[in-house]
């Protein structure tokens, strides 16, 4: 599914990739912009087999969602679904709420906008798009990790906090936050 987006009069179009869809060159840009925007933020990539490429075998199981302007990443997001928990992406951040969690559930991870963009709305349209295909696809809960930094943005987006801030998987520097909904 493809859409083009007008905020403040800069167009982008909004690409849904189901798992397995994405071609290659795709995935190497994928890579390379969400390792280019953590690094920009000053943080280090060091989970991937090359810092200069953030893909993770979760990816081969998303849906993908590229925002692009004149043929640049801009934005991104990931979508994971579930019907066994111990197939969650970073299981273990979530290993204390498996009694609560109903499956089908979604995962979300991975939103990345870049700088010159942020702050025009593209991070709300993802979130939006992501919450339209859960429900679609029959999930019933959203769960997703997030900086502390982002707890705000989410909530206003009905989700609940579900466990108190931990450190990271791959970032242990960085509080993450384990956010849900139901749906």
């Amino acid at each position: 599914m493809t859409a083009l987006i007008q905020p403040h009069q800069q167009a982008y179009s909004l690409q849904c990739y189901a798992p397995g869809t994405l071609n290659d060159i795709d995935k190497l840009r994928l890579g390379e912009f969400r390792s280019a925007v953590w690094r920009e933020q000053g943080h280090i990539v060091s989970h991937c087999p090359t810092p200069d490429s953030w893909l993770e075998s979760a990816d081969i199981e998303a849906y993908i969602w590229l925002a692009a302007h004149q043929g640049n990443i801009i934005a991104t997001a990931r979508m994971n679904l579930c019907t066994d928990l111990a197939h969650l992406p970073e299981q273990q951040l979530y290993q204390p709420l498996s009694h609560q969690l109903l499956t089908p559930l979604a995962t979300w991870g991975r939103l990345a906008v870049a700088t010159q963009w942020r702050n025009q709305g593209l991070a709300n349209h993802l979130i939006k798009a992501r919450l339209m295909l859960a429900k679609e696809l029959g999930c019933r809960n959203i769960v997703l990790d997030c900086p502390v930094s982002r707890v705000a943005a989410m909530r206003a987006h009905s989700f609940k906090v579900l466990l108190p801030p931990q450190a990271g998987i791959f970032f242990p520097d960085i509080q993450f936050v384990v956010m849900g909904r139901t749906l």
